[in-house]
């Protein structure tokens, strides 16, 4: 079985994704993605994808929020997703990916929807009513 690591990376109501140097052969239809990388057998997925961000150059802390799946596309492939909280910094992707963008948490699914499950997006549906609830009413 193949493993994958990813994180969520989230800020306010904003994840970020990144887009692909070339086609992923585990995923063929995905152009935008959450961060990721494949792991050895043996590795550590917490670890690893601590790795990952310190490449990324921004402040950042982990959660203790771990989805587990596999994707529709690939079933043979096994999902780390890690959820990140964004501090600050600019993230510097280019190591592994062309670019980034913080994409509305509501637009997500105008990207792509092959690297979700149904739990990731009630997670995030979920981040967006609490940050809405948290928001003064703005007078007429």
């Amino acid at each position: 079985m193949l493993r994958r690591v990813s994180a969520l990376i989230i800020r306010d109501d904003f994840v970020l994704l990144v887009k692909l140097k070339e086609q992923d052969r585990l995923i063929p239809r995905a152009t935008w993605v959450f961060p990721f990388i494949d792991l050895d057998p043996d590795a550590s997925p917490r670890k690893a994808i601590s790795d990952m961000l310190s490449k990324f150059k921004i402040d950042y802390s982990m959660t203790d929020k771990v989805f587990k799946y596999s994707p529709s596309e690939n079933p043979k492939l096994n999902y780390f997703l890690y959820v990140v909280k964004y501090s600050s910094g600019d993230p510097d992707v280019t190591s592994s990916f062309q670019t980034y963008k913080w994409v509305k948490i509501n637009d997500i699914t105008a990207y792509s929807t092959s690297f979700m499950d149904g739990n990731v997006s009630k997670y995030l549906n979920e981040i967006v009513e609490k940050n809405e609830k948290r928001r003064p009413v703005e007078p007429f």
